[in-house]
């Protein structure tokens, strides 16, 4: 039996990579007392039929080609690395007026602590948006962009992953609240779980970065 090396779905070419991935790894390491390294990410998700498998007494279900969706929505998430708190909420938009209403509930949730966020490089992030990054000022909140091309870096994408699996795959939902209800009960199982830390490899590895 020959075993082959399975290489990451995505590989990022941005060049500043490994140094993006060593200045969170030295932040993680470095937390003052109280500090949070938290991981944010935005998901789309349309309310419909997914497919997947469910108990029906139909002999055979197939899904319309052109089926009709019955809204749409944005699951906004944030991970904490080092105690796998999950914080999420859910809005109709992902421009920076929503990320701005997100991270106002960040900062409730987390009042005191300081706070490093790690997210990606979309427009409405403060990569590219001053009014995001002004919020950001006015709330004391420090960030750092990830590497472009690189959703593999950003553990927030194994909860949407798990959502998919879990949630939207067997979903047949009528309306938006039903499919946020069965989410939100999902991701606060998740957080009484004891297996809820996502190993992030370049957060506690020197050389993980390098594939």
């Amino acid at each position: 039996m020959q075993f082959r090396r399975v290489q990451r779905k995505l590989l990022s070419s941005d060049p500043q990579r490994p140094a993006n991935l060593a200045r969170l790894r030295w932040i993680f390491r470095h937390l003052p007392i109280g500090g949070r390294l938290l991981f944010f990410d935005v998901k789309p998700i349309a309310v419909k039929a997914y497919g997947g498998q469910r108990y029906t007494s139909a002999k055979r279900w197939v899904l319309a080609r052109n089926q009709k969706t019955h809204g749409r929505f944005y699951l906004f998430v944030s991970y904490a690395a080092g105690s796998g708190q999950l914080h999420w909420m859910f809005l109709p938009g992902k421009g920076a007026k929503y990320v701005a209403e997100f991270l106002h509930h960040l900062r409730h949730w987390y009042p005191d602590a300081p706070i490093w966020v790690a997210l990606d490089q979309d427009r409405a992030h403060p990569c590219k948006s001053h009014k995001t990054r002004q919020v950001m000022r006015d709330l004391c909140l420090h960030w750092i962009s990830l590497p472009k091309g690189s959703p593999d870096d950003n553990p927030v994408e194994n909860i949407f992953s798990d959502i998919q699996l879990m949630i939207l795959d067997n979903s047949h939902d009528s309306h938006a609240k039903v499919t946020q209800h069965r989410i939100s009960a999902h991701l606060r199982g998740r957080n009484r779980r004891q297996d809820r830390l996502i190993h992030v490899p370049y957060l506690y590895s020197k050389h993980s970065h390098n594939h």
